[in-house]
């Protein structure tokens, strides 16, 4: 054990001996004050598995759509790629499948769970689909492959400077 280790040891046994003192009353028997603490660790225990089970749900936020975002980036950087290659290259739908596959992934890293990914994705599905229709749109207007509008021109000279 490390120096670090045995200091941690010693104040967590200090802690629970300062705990078990504070459960001691004078009329109450070393058993029923055991018996109160094994109640005060079952609660505990519920509390923290609540909140762990609460932490692992995603919810779609701004961080999730700006994850999205990402995977779509990644998905047209390797399109670029394989395109200079000459290599086969993904197009319309299958770009959708390739971002929406990569947040699904992601989603089962982070719950642990492949049915919750698959249960957020499907839930979810025509915000991610109209998310990724946005911005590839977008990404095409600004790549001139369509006409911009005013709003559009004027982002694009910011985002040029």
């Amino acid at each position: 054990m490390t120096t670090l280790e045995i200091i941690l040891l010693v104040i967590s046994l200090l802690l629970l001996a300062l705990y078990v003192t504070s459960k001691l009353d004078k009329n109450q028997s070393f058993n029923e004050v055991i018996k109160e603490v094994k109640e005060d660790l079952k609660h505990t225990a519920e509390n923290v598995y609540d909140l762990v089970n609460k932490a692992k749900d995603i919810v779609f936020d701004d961080s999730v759509q700006k994850t999205i975002k990402e995977f779509i980036m990644i998905v047209e950087e390797k399109n670029q790629l394989a395109k200079t290659k000459g290599e086969t290259y993904l197009n319309g739908d299958d770009k959708k499948l390739a971002v929406i596959s990569r947040l699904s992934e992601w989603v089962s890293n982070i719950t642990g769970s492949t049915e919750k990914a698959v249960e957020f994705v499907e839930t979810n599905q025509s915000k991610i689909e109209a998310i990724i229709n946005d911005y590839i749109s977008f990404s095409n207007k600004m790549q001139g492959k369509e006409t911009l509008s005013e709003a559009e021109k004027i982002i694009k000279e910011q985002l040029n400077k």
